[in-house]
């Protein structure tokens, strides 16, 4: 009976840590997710087994977290830091439970620890149930900030959370054995409690920290992309007023044609519009029609700009996409274009091509640009070389950030003096063909 009470507690524990690693991650391919968790439930359960010696207690805790890391490397998806993350916290986490339950228990029990993990003793079920309810809470709580989308730190963040688990880790250890036949049980049980609070309180200081980070990111790039969408509005309205223009003045230019030819001066009349063609319609901006108006504004746009300053452009416009928003659409469009124009504006022979489109069940986007001299290798990070970095550099973030919204991807890279952004977003199969 000792023993299946004792099995049962360890299994518990073992379905604890499956569950937490499972729905932390989750799996890169659920193909036979079952049996996979099948599988590490049982070398869970053969490192966990009862009545280990101290000397197999302490093996156990490295192998758990061997066992833990190797699952979740090869069949669980996330980054290398949230893997050494899920690996690490059951080890270092059962153990500072099953201390503060243990002490609590001696504190008010009177008994001693022998008769308190005795098996088959009066307080043994009571303290396996706690301990294991008090576990199954610490996992809650890291899946619960997982859910929110909150626990994205940094590398720096990431060390600094690692080696204050590790530090108390370290500490508490040490404590238990310092304490293990003294009678200071309260002093050990108040000194475990304030380090499992601090460690509880480290964490959430660090995931608030990330998190106002976040906010004022996406403040920044918001602020940034509003002027982009004022400065894109404001060049449009230039735009117009250009066209307006040309068509007020064609009347004047048609009727001293028509004039010319209706005075018999027929080569003065062709030679008059052929002057008009040359200074005022090849100079025009040249007109974009796809069908969405969103493209159309940004492309006629930037497409004006570039002939403006003498930069040739091209654009390939295969489908339109339908599942991505017109303010995505119009940031993505315009970051690209503008990183690009600005990349070879100065040059000898500046150009600038577009190819958009949808291939089975993703939309892409392709710019290419001129360079001079290689940009990622000086700067691989494509961080902005303005001196206001507060107000620049976040069009690069803004293109990524949309990119993530639609599961899409971005790669940057550059071959014989071209440099090319390629985006590729999640699109229904249905598209629209130009």
């Amino acid at each position: 009976m000792n023993l299946l009470i004792e099995t049962a507690a360890s299994l518990t524990e073992c379905l604890i840590v499956v569950r937490l690693c499972n729905r932390f991650l989750g799996f890169k391919n659920r193909k036979l997710a079952w049996l996979k968790s099948a599988v590490f439930l049982a070398l869970l359960m053969s490192d966990n087994l009862p009545e280990q010696t101290d000397a197999m207690k302490q093996i156990a805790v490295f192998a758990l977290f061997g066992v833990i890391f190797l699952y979740v490397l090869l069949f669980l998806d996330g980054t290398i830091q949230e893997k050494v993350l899920i690996s690490l916290f059951p080890p270092i986490t059962i153990l500072p439970i099953n201390m503060i339950i243990l002490t609590s228990f001696r504190v008010f029990s009177g008994c001693s620890a022998e008769e308190i993990t005795k098996p088959g003793g009066n307080l043994r079920i009571p303290v396996l149930l706690f301990s294991k309810i008090a576990f199954f809470f610490a996992c809650e709580f890291l899946l619960h900030m997982r859910n929110r989308g909150r626990y994205s730190l940094s590398r720096l963040q990431w060390t600094i959370q690692f080696s204050c688990f590790a530090i108390t880790f370290l500490i508490a250890n040490s404590l238990r054995k310092l304490f293990a036949d003294s009678d200071e049980m309260p002093l050990f049980l108040f000194i475990s409690i304030m380090i499992a609070i601090l460690n509880l309180l480290f964490y959430v200081i660090m995931d608030k920290m990330q998190y106002d980070n976040s906010l004022k990111e996406e403040y920044r790039i918001s602020r940034i992309t509003l002027a982009a969408q004022e400065r894109f509005v404001d060049e449009a309205k230039e735009r117009y007023m250009e066209m307006r223009t040309l068509r007020h003045d064609m009347r004047g230019y048609f009727m001293t044609a028509a004039e010319l030819i209706s005075s018999r001066k027929t080569e003065e009349a062709i030679a008059y519009i052929e002057k008009i063609i040359n200074e005022k319609i090849d100079f025009a901006p040249s007109a974009v029609n796809t069908g969405n108006v969103v493209i159309d504004a940004v492309l006629n746009n930037k497409i004006a700009v570039c002939q403006k300053n003498g930069i040739e452009i091209k654009c390939i416009i295969d489908s339109c996409p339908k599942n991505i928003s017109d303010m995505d659409i119009s940031i993505l469009l315009s970051n690209l274009l503008d990183n690009a124009i600005n990349g070879c504006t100065g040059l000898v022979s500046p150009a600038v091509e577009l190819v958009m489109g949808t291939r089975k069940t993703m939309t892409f986007m392709t710019v290419k640009n001129t360079i001079a001299a290689s940009v990622l290798k000086k700067n691989p990070r494509l961080e902005t070389d303005k001196e206001n970095k507060s107000v620049h550099g976040f069009g690069i973030k803004s293109i990524q950030k949309i990119a993530e919204k639609y599961n899409g991807t971005v790669e940057f890279r550059e071959e014989h003096d071209i440099f090319t952004a390629e985006i590729c977003l999640e699109a229904p199969k249905e598209c629209c063909r130009l």
